[in-house]
């Protein structure tokens, strides 16, 4: 696309290319305890919608609270949950966190906020990263 300034932030895939499923991630396996970085968190189904996303010191702690929470788990049943994170260094989160919020049509606010003065860093959301976003329309819908 020419003239496209966001960044790809290399969301993380299951081991066959797929985005995870909250319910069936398990942090520790996948090295998460202790990794900081940026997550979106979507649901499938007929009409997918985005539910949150968020920042964190510790992605593996985070991800797996997210399992106890009562939006997460309402939505779960709508078409399953979907999560994936980057590993976006501390400095740049809260303007990645900041374009997030303000371009995608969350459910949830994110329960840790970016600053307030924080100043968008502008990324490709999950699914629509460079090589897939010439092939969908650009509305942005959570993948499927």
């Amino acid at each position: 696309m020419i003239g496209d300034n966001r960044t790809d932030p290399k969301w993380a895939r299951s081991r066959k290319g797929n985005f995870h499923r909250l319910v069936y991630l398990r942090p520790d396996n996948e090295g998460l305890t202790g990794l900081g970085g940026i997550y979106v968190v979507w649901h499938g189904g007929l009409k997918p919608e985005w539910i949150t996303v968020g920042k964190s010191a510790n992605l593996g702690r985070d991800l797996e609270s997210l399992l106890d929470n009562e939006d997460i788990e309402y939505y779960e049943k709508r078409g399953g949950v979907f999560v994936t994170w980057s590993q976006i260094r501390n400095e740049f989160q809260d303007g990645a966190l900041r374009y997030l919020i303000d371009v995608l049509d969350l459910l949830v606010p994110p329960s840790r906020p970016p600053a307030k003065k924080a100043k968008p860093i502008p990324i490709f959301p999950p699914g629509m990263e460079p090589r897939s976003a010439a092939l969908r329309e650009q509305t942005l819908t959570p993948p499927s």
